[in-house]
């Protein structure tokens, strides 16, 4: 029974986890989802001891030549490394342990960021290992008396290390780099093109002069048309606070100043059937939003009274306040309109 209890236990808070994780990297609204992000991590943690004591005995039984054994064995091994390895590397860098920026070979990345990726390769271990080794739970395992009694123990235990670890990231905090509820650490907020800059690979290569850049609104409008950086800068402007948070674990707020992406919808008509909005720069990244959530996206050219630099995405990127930094495409060249059909 404890067995089926706690592998059935570990598979809910993993969906858990991956739900509300994946939530994360993409939004920055709903900060709830954060924090029972944080207290199923620590429900695992509650787990652990139980997985070992199940874990030690498997072992003891010793290996053989068949897959289920000695392969699976090998498998659980890398998966139990792996998911310790994602937990370390959240609670470094929510308490400050260690260095911000770890090395694996020649590739460097924050904390935050390897505790994610690492999380989302375990995912296909986890899935190998729960075809081939987990046991189907039956309802008297939860149902039962004892069943209930150990889920509130690991509800309880999940929130009691939840309220203890913000505790003591607050108090670790460092004052002048204050954390959002994201966990990402406050930079250069209100200080113009001086926030930090993150791009994906190859990004940025291209520097664009504005007196030949152009934006093209194209797809499913009535009126396709393209617009020049000066005839942008003609348009109404639009002033607007903003926090980027990037999932390498920075925000920063700035005053944002440019042309609403709805101003330009508006003008090109929306055709029937239009239901996304593709944003793409100039290496070809792009970002695509619902039609409620481009409503709400600036198109800016300033930052803070400045002018963007180049690396800021010079001269036109996007703000999109409830998504995380890299749906805020830089250099934008291009947007198109996009029917159901043809997403």
């Amino acid at each position: 029974m404890l067995l089926r209890f706690t592998n059935t236990a570990l598979l809910a808070l993993v969906i858990v986890l991956t739900l509300t994780g994946l939530w994360g990297i993409a939004f920055t609204f709903q900060g709830w989802l954060f924090d029972i992000h944080r207290i199923a991590g620590w429900a695992v943690i509650a787990l652990i001891p139980w997985k070992t004591a199940i874990s030690m005995r498997s072992l003891r039984r010793g290996l053989d030549l068949r897959f289920d054994r000695s392969w699976m064995i090998g498998l659980a091994l890398l998966l139990a490394a792996l998911t310790l390895g994602v937990l370390g590397l959240g609670l470094g860098w929510t308490w400050r342990i260690g260095p911000d920026l770890l090395w694996v070979g020649s590739y460097g990345d924050t904390l935050i960021s390897w505790h994610w990726m690492l999380g989302l390769v375990l995912l296909a271990p986890l899935a190998v290992h729960v075809w081939r080794r987990w046991p189907r739970p039956k309802p008297v395992d939860f149902a039962s008396r004892r069943g209930a009694l150990k889920l509130l123990a690991l509800g309880g235990a999940g929130v009691a290390g939840w309220y203890v670890a913000q505790s003591l990231a607050v108090a670790r905090a460092a004052p002048a780099s204050p954390r959002r509820f994201t966990g990402s650490t406050e930079q250069s907020s209100f200080a113009g093109n001086d926030y930090p800059v993150t791009n994906s690979g190859g990004e940025g290569q291209v520097a664009l002069d504005a007196s030949t850049w152009a934006l093209t609104i194209h797809g499913a409008v009535a009126r396709p048309f393209t617009v020049g950086y000066a005839a942008l800068a003609a348009y109404p402007q639009s002033e607007l606070t903003a926090t980027i948070d990037c999932t390498t674990g920075w925000y920063s707020t700035q005053l944002w100043r440019g042309v609403p992406l709805q101003t330009l919808l508006e003008q090109a008509g929306l055709a029937a059937g239009a239901g996304l909005v593709r944003l793409r720069g100039v290496s070809g990244y792009l970002g695509d939003f619902t039609l409620p959530e481009a409503a709400e996206v600036l198109l800016a050219t300033h930052v803070g009274g400045q002018p963007l630099d180049h690396w800021h995405g010079y001269p036109l990127r996007a703000v999109a306040p409830s998504r995380r930094g890299w749906f805020w495409v830089k250099w934008l060249t291009d947007i198109e309109v996009l029917a159901p059909q043809t997403v």
